[in-house]
């Protein structure tokens, strides 16, 4: 009876997946099917022990960054728009330029090469 019961599950269980599986293969005509989009890389990190930092006054300036140790170094923009944390509590930008020489992750735009981020 024991036995019975437990082949009566297993059944069961791949009624269900199998079901779930022509389902998930065949949306409704109004449902949005994904699996054709493509995913497109709008950002970048930067993850560096060495960075160098130019901000001036105005919160302008540029990060000189290298992805590897063998890479060749980037110049990426820092903009007034661009967020410092320190932590993962916002600080001014202006705190950049004390922490010159700390590992830091930087976030930018592919395109632009602006930074929106850069944390310590």
């Amino acid at each position: 009876m024991m036995r019975n019961c437990i082949q009566v599950f297993f059944i069961l269980i791949s009624l269900i997946m199998t079901t779930q599986a022509v389902a998930i293969s065949n949306p409704p005509d109004n449902a949005i099917h994904k699996a054709d989009q493509e995913i497109l890389k709008t950002q970048q990190t930067i993850n560096s022990g060495y960075l160098r930092i130019s901000l001036n006054d105005n919160l302008h300036g540029f990060v000189d960054s290298k992805m590897c140790s063998l890479c060749k170094s980037i110049r990426i923009i820092i903009t007034p728009d661009t967020i410092a944390y320190d932590n993962n509590v916002k600080v001014p930008l202006e705190h950049a330029k004390k922490r010159i020489g700390r590992f830091a992750t930087i976030i930018y735009d592919l395109k632009t090469k602006n930074i929106s981020a850069i944390r310590w």
